[in-house]
């Protein structure tokens, strides 16, 4: 009769053994989510006018949600349904903090709509919430009513935008209202009363000589209404009443 064969290490040892690798297991998948890697801190960066709390909020960012929890593709979605955010990234930094950086919209103009309505557009014609003072009035064409964060279906009246924003702060701030012209062309009126017709995308250098024309009609006693300078070798004049 053969002898029996060896039963090898007793069963309560392979039993421990298991218990230990399901308990390092364990561990292993809680430590992430343990208290100690809980979100502390939301860095916010690049913010001029939107709070940083309410940026944090808007992401869904908690302080004391885990940070393995944290999906910086999911916040940044979240971030860029804000009408003034253009762009945002983020990034989680173990063991407790959340860096976001955005790219905030800037109001340009107001935009005034032919039923007296005033939105606020950025460069782009992206229409944004609240209210700016001293900025220059587009006066657009018939379109619907605006929403926050979409944009004007009029890309005349976003050139012009683009153009007001690229001007230099002493020229931007001369210009009271302006209106884009069917030929692509501009008029433009002026806080002291001047009216000036540019050609497009030469607002800036329109403005300047505009300026020049009508200080010199003004040192000969004529006082200029609208000066026309779309024209290369020529200003056309129309005084004032």
């Amino acid at each position: 009769m053969g002898a029996w064969p060896d039963p090898g290490p007793f069963p309560w040892a392979r039993l421990l053994r298991l218990w230990a690798a399901v308990a390092g297991t364990c561990a292993v998948l809680s430590f992430p989510s343990s208290a100690a890697f809980s979100l502390q801190e939301v860095e916010v960066h690049g913010a001029r006018r939107l709070d940083a709390r309410e940026l944090a909020r808007a992401g869904g960012l908690e302080v004391g949600m885990p940070l393995a929890s944290v999906d910086p593709d999911r916040v940044r979605r979240r971030l860029l349904r804000l009408p003034r955010v253009r762009d945002a990234w983020v990034q989680a930094r173990w063991p407790s903090r959340v860096r976001v950086w955005v790219d905030e919209r800037t109001p340009q103009a107001v935009l005034r709509l032919p039923d007296g309505t005033e939105v606020l557009v950025d460069e782009d014609g992206v229409v944004l919430d609240g209210a700016a003072q001293g900025l220059p009035v587009v006066l657009g064409p018939k379109v619907r009513w605006l929403q926050p964060g979409e944009a004007v279906p009029a890309p005349e009246v976003v050139r012009l935008v683009r153009e007001l924003a690229a001007l230099p702060d002493p020229d931007r701030q001369q210009v009271a209202w302006a209106r884009p012209l069917a030929t692509g062309d501009v008029t433009v009126g002026t806080r002291d009363g001047l009216v000036v017709r540019a050609a497009a995308g030469r607002l800036g250098k329109g403005l300047r000589t505009a300026r020049e024309v009508a200080q010199a009609l003004w040192a000969r006693g004529v006082r200029a209404g609208v000066v026309d300078v779309r024209y290369a070798d020529r200003a056309v004049v129309q005084p004032a009443p």
